[in-house]
């Protein structure tokens, strides 16, 4: 049962060094030469800053292709919103053209929701988010969208597998200045941008699959990050009287 497209899959990671040097935050004196940074100190700066945020939330649009049969390319779109509250609470509410998921967790207890079928799943498990994201990916074959940013260290969780790491430069995303990284796993080409200056957040990612049909994408640009604590029950599931329970289905032999 896989939900969202996957940049956590739980494979081995090669060794790739996250530099822990500070990121330029400001334009350079265009008379003074300056050397762009690498990939992995743009993915490290922006991991310290989220990580030590103990609790935010941050809404995405997104846009993705869906491969007809006989091989026409459509492009859908969506929105998810997701609240974080350190160490063990996670909302998120994601709906598209096609698919809609309601997720709440607190206190090592995850409910999902499918809100157009009026049913919902529960699993009990670790109770902090890296261990629940990890427990869903491995044995249920479901990825939470965006949950890299939830996680202790979303660097890390980025670059699993990854192969090859590259800067870019200096984009524009919706009016704001974004270091440019794209980062290549066998399965996964994945360019970040991250906002330039003192709060380096993620502002959108590209995700492409070449090795599947038509080489699909999937587009999530954040459009809106909040540092105010949420709600407490923002966390506390919330099913409408008639949602019938259904059973998460493991995958056969997990990943």
């Amino acid at each position: 049962m896989s939900w969202f497209p996957s940049v956590t899959a739980r494979v081995a990671a090669i060794g790739l060094a996250l530099a822990a040097s500070p990121v330029p935050t400001e334009a350079a004196d265009p008379k003074t030469p300056q050397e762009p940074p690498h990939a992995e100190q743009v993915l490290r700066a922006m991991s310290q800053y989220l990580a030590k945020a103990k609790a935010f939330s941050y809404h995405a649009e997104v846009e993705f292709d869906q491969i007809l049969p006989g091989g026409p390319k459509i492009r859908l779109a969506g929105a998810v919103d997701t609240a974080v509250a350190r160490p063990g609470r996670l909302f998120v509410d994601y709906r598209d053209d096609v698919s809609g998921r309601v997720v709440w967790f607190d206190k090592g207890q995850l409910t999902l929701l499918d809100p157009a079928a009026s049913t919902y799943a529960q699993i009990s498990g670790p109770v902090d988010i890296d261990g629940i994201v990890a427990k869903l990916e491995k044995d249920l074959g479901v990825t939470l969208p965006l949950a890299e940013f939830a996680e202790s260290d979303p660097a890390a969780a980025l670059t699993r597998g990854v192969e090859y790491a590259h800067y870019v430069g200096v984009h524009d995303v919706e009016g704001v200045h974004c270091h440019h990284v794209v980062l290549r796993r066998a399965d996964l080409d994945l360019q970040v941008f991250v906002e330039i200056g003192d709060k380096p957040l993620p502002r959108k990612l590209v995700f492409e699959y070449p090795n599947q049909p038509g080489s699909p994408q999937y587009t999530a640009s954040i459009t809106e990050w909040s540092f105010e604590p949420p709600a407490v029950d923002l966390f506390t599931a919330k099913l409408p009287e008639d949602a019938a329970t259904v059973e998460f289905l493991p995958v056969v032999g997990g990943r």
